[in-house]
This record gives structure tokens, C-alpha cells and sequence, in this order.
């Protein structure tokens, strides 16, 4: 039985004749903790760009295989990258907020994608932030910048920047790599939460 995600002889080949991915073949069940573990250099972040098809942004030579998605190989070149982004959403080992407040940070999403009721957008935003584990220590402070917070902070506003768009899909990069143990926890209580 296939899973939500088929990666099948999949190769990524880097301009500097780097081949960073080959023959990867892996199903991806839905409702499922997949974890990918590996040394350094050994590919996963590459894998991880791949299926949401940040590659494209990246001095990639050649790219072979096949990725199905909903039975569709988001390879190809006709897919809708932006509407595959929102279904497959990934946060990476180091967070990045928008230069934005708190608040913004997670309605920026939800407006680019159409959303402009103000009363909707407050409770999407709330939701998020609540599955993260970050609105008790964020709810007084919406408008404040996003740098102000801490790091761990910053990584669960990551997370619940993309939970505001509901992904099927969440891909996680070293999520807790430079967290305390608080953080940590709180992260994994937020993927045990969210595969159900």
C-alpha cells in the first residue's frame, strides 16, 4: 500500500557534479513519524528541500526519480510550487521569523492566501500558536517583534507560522537541535499532537 508520499529512485545532483541524493526510495505513511537519521552531509535536508520543491531554489544540475504527492509526481514541471508548499510545510533546525510582529508572523500566510477576516484570522492565528505550545507566553505580546523572542520561541513560532496553513504534510529539520529541554519537549508533545 502506498503511503501520502512515494519517493521512488529518486537523484539530486548538485552544478559542482555533487551527487547529494541517490536512488532514494522511501513511502512516507500518513499520520506517521518518519525520522531520517544520517551524518553530516549525508542528505537529509537535501531530501527535505526536495519535497517541497525549495530545490528549485538551489544550483541543482539534475533531479531524477519520481515523488508522488496525491498520485501526482510534484517533480513535474506543471505543479503549483506555492499550493505544494502549503500542503507540504517544512521549518528548518534554525528558525526564521519574518521581520514582522508575533501576530504577524502567522497571518502573513493566511492573507497571502486570501484570508481577510480579521475575527478568522485572530482565531487561526491563536489555534497555531496554541499547538505549538507558545500562546500562553506570547497571547499579551501579539505585537511585539518577532526577534524579541528566544530561540526556542522563535522555533515554535516557526512551527505554528506553518500550522496556520494546515499542511498534510510537516518536515522538520533538526527541530531541536539548539534547544533546552523545556523547548525540546514541548516540540515533541506538538508532533505527537499533530499526527492524530
Amino acid at each position: 500500500m502506498a503511503g501520502i508520499l512515494s519517493i521512488q529512485n529518486l537523484v539530486v545532483k548538485f552544478q559542482d557534479e555533487m551527487e547529494s541524493l541517490r536512488g532514494i526510495s522511501l513511502e512516507i505513511e500518513q499520520h506517521a513519524i518518519t525520522a531520517l537519521f544520517g551524518p553530516a552531509g549525508g542528505g537529509k535536508s537535501t531530501l527535505l528541500r526536495t519535497l517541497n520543491r525549495l530545490i528549485d531554489l538551489d544550483d541543482v544540475k539534475q533531479i531524477s526519480g519520481q515523488v508522488l504527492f496525491h498520485e501526482k509526481n510534484i517533480l513535474d514541471a506543471d505543479v503549483n510550487v506555492t499550493a505544494l508548499r502549503r500542503k507540504i510545510g517544512v521549518v528548518f533546525s534554525r528558525p526564521i521569523p519574518l521581520p514582522l510582529t508575533i501576530y504577524q508572523n502567522i497571518s502573513f500566510g493566511l492573507e497571502a492566501a486570501g484570508m481577510q477576516d480579521k475575527k478568522k484570522l485572530d482565531q487561526q492565528v491563536e489555534s497555531a500558536l496554541r499547538q505549538a505550545f507558545l500562546w500562553d507566553e506570547v497571547y499579551d505580546r501579539l505585537n511585539d517583534p518577532a526577534y524579541s523572542l528566544s530561540g526556542g520561541q522563535q522555533q515554535r513560532l516557526c512551527l505554528a507560522r506553518m500550522m496556520a496553513l494546515e499542511p498534510e504534510i510537516i518536515m522538520l529539520d533538526e527541530p531541536t537541535s539548539a534547544l533546552d529541554p523545556i523547548s525540546t519537549a514541548r516540540i515533541e508533545q506538538f508532533l505527537q499532537d499533530a499526527k492524530s
